[in-house]
């Protein structure tokens, strides 16, 4: 039985893509609060950009938070299927600021909420960067 997460070249380097964020964010602000919302946005749409195929045939990811995730993720995405492009975007930006805002606002708290989006947009640019500059394959 294959793994959900096997490591690719990819998502390894998308992963040390963050700690490098995180590390360049730590320096600029100083802030664990900043660094931990951030990485929640980010770690939020890499999920959400991987192959889900297996999480919904296999039993053990039913209740699962990866389940979550893709599930809202989708739900969310779901009017925007017919959209430009940069609507569909600023929408995969969206569903955890959202989350995550809504948590800190019923949890009353005083941290920056707004790092999630950045998180968010982190990731999407990175994936935006490897669609525009991927090898273009020319079939003769």
């Amino acid at each position: 039985m294959k793994s959900f997460f096997i490591l690719t070249k990819r998502k390894t380097f998308e992963l040390i893509l963050l700690l490098v964020f995180d590390l360049v964010f730590y320096v600029l602000w100083n802030s664990w609060d900043f660094l931990v919302f951030f990485s929640f946005g980010y770690i939020w749409n890499w999920v959400a950009s991987q192959e889900n195929s297996l999480s919904f045939e296999n039993r053990r990811y039913r209740f699962s938070t990866l389940k979550t995730v893709i599930n809202l993720q989708h739900l969310f995405l779901k009017p925007l299927v017919n959209m430009p492009k940069p609507v569909k975007f600023l929408g995969r930006i969206l569903p955890a600021g959202i989350f995550w805002s809504l948590v800190v606002l019923f949890n009353e708290s005083h941290t920056p909420w707004w790092a999630v989006f950045i998180g968010s947009a982190c990731l999407e640019l990175l994936l935006l960067e490897t669609k525009l500059f991927k090898p273009q394959v020319s079939s003769l």
